[in-house]
């Protein structure tokens, strides 16, 4: 991804969908997590994913989204137990969203369309 302020983070799907691929995700929270998933080293990461309105998008396997999106829940819920209250609800804030984004990769995988998320401005 370019260098750009990701401030909103949305789903692209590359054929005809009978829902929206975005309904009920917070696009300012999933932006939030994918910045911060830039460190993954072991699997791809968020940003893997992600490109910017003035980049050339790649489009990939719902499935490979599904897996980095299950991962990064993998490792927030680890941190549950060692969260305190504060850390613990931005946590579950986070795997809520990214469990809406499961969602909808998994409806996307079913029709065997391919994705790629892209990052918004607030404009």
């Amino acid at each position: 991804m370019a260098n750009f302020g990701a401030e909103r983070l949305f789903i692209r799907v590359a054929g005809a969908l009978d829902f929206d691929p975005n309904e009920g995700i917070d696009a300012e929270q999933f932006a939030f997590i994918m910045v911060c998933d830039g460190d993954a080293y072991d699997r791809p990461s968020l940003q893997d994913h992600t490109f910017a309105p003035c980049d050339q998008p790649r489009w990939f396997p719902a499935s490979e989204g599904l897996g980095t999106v299950r991962a990064v829940i993998a490792e927030m819920e680890k941190k549950l137990g060692a969260s305190d209250l504060e850390q613990r609800t931005q946590l579950e804030n986070k795997i809520e969203v990214l469990r809406v984004v499961e969602d909808k990769l998994d409806s996307i995988d079913l029709k065997d369309y391919k994705f790629h998320f892209l990052a918004r401005d607030l404009e």
